[in-house]
């Protein structure tokens, strides 16, 4: 049988360990700290978090279908046309800017690789691909900037209208983007004309580049010639009634 312990025996052996307890943590804790000294971890600060990386805007239509025509009908009252759309992009801050372009892409002055610039289209506000799309609807007012109507199309009712998505557009390249990695666009049809009537058409052929002078965004001589002065542009002046960026 165990005899009971002695109180007085207990409180001895607790004592006589508490200074060797409190040696063994001061030698824990001076090698822990030695340690870190060692490895430069002794101050420790909230971790860092850099800023995703910006993307290119990634535009998708809303309404109306691109696949549809829109028609323009110069005796409608109503001279607005909407079109909507939808941009997914990481902006880091930087505003989507939007451009509206009629008939981009056809080379009908000698620098301008559109009819004519969509004037006051103001920019989308930064966002997230975290917080998904951003739907946003821009406007062509046709008291504005009118559809051209002097037959330098091959079919005279045939149009186009392009929405393009930067972050950066550059009046120094007519009003392109900056980036030519750094877009998108969505290209709607307008057909000038009363879709009543038996000779307007339900659809247009698509630019083609063999037959008519193209120009694009892309293109790497633009900041050289769109900072030309127009009576050196070339043989070709701009169409009357173009608008310049």
């Amino acid at each position: 049988m165990t005899a009971p312990t002695c109180p007085s025996l207990l409180r001895a052996a607790v004592l006589a360990a508490r200074p060797r307890f409190a040696a063994a943590l001061a030698r824990s804790l001076g090698a822990a700290a030695l340690a870190a000294s060692a490895t430069g971890c002794l101050v420790i600060s909230p971790p860092e978090y850099d800023h995703p990386e910006r993307t290119p805007p990634v535009l998708t239509a809303v309404f109306p279908p691109p696949h549809r025509p829109v028609y323009i009908d110069p005796l409608d009252p109503d001279k607005l046309k909407h079109f909507g759309a939808t941009v997914l992009s990481e902006d880091n801050g930087t505003p989507v800017e939007i451009a509206l372009f009629i008939d981009y892409g056809r080379l009908t002055s000698s620098k301008y690789p559109y009819r004519r610039n969509v004037s006051n289209v103001l920019p989308v506000p930064p966002g997230t691909i975290a917080g998904g799309q951003r739907s946003f609807t821009r406007t062509l007012d046709l008291n504005v900037d009118p559809i051209p109507d002097d037959g330098m199309t091959p079919e005279r009712e045939c149009h186009t209208l392009t929405m393009m998505a930067s972050h950066a557009l550059n009046k120094n390249k007519c009003g392109c983007p900056d980036d030519p990695n750094d877009m998108s666009w969505i290209t709607w049809q307008l057909i000038r004309c009363d879709p009543d009537e038996p000779t307007c058409p339900t659809s247009c052929p698509a630019l083609d580049c063999e037959a008519t002078q193209c120009r694009f965004c892309d293109d790497p001589a633009l900041e050289k010639d769109c900072n030309r002065p127009e009576g050196d542009a070339g043989p070709d002046p701009a169409p009357e009634g173009d608008a310049a960026p």
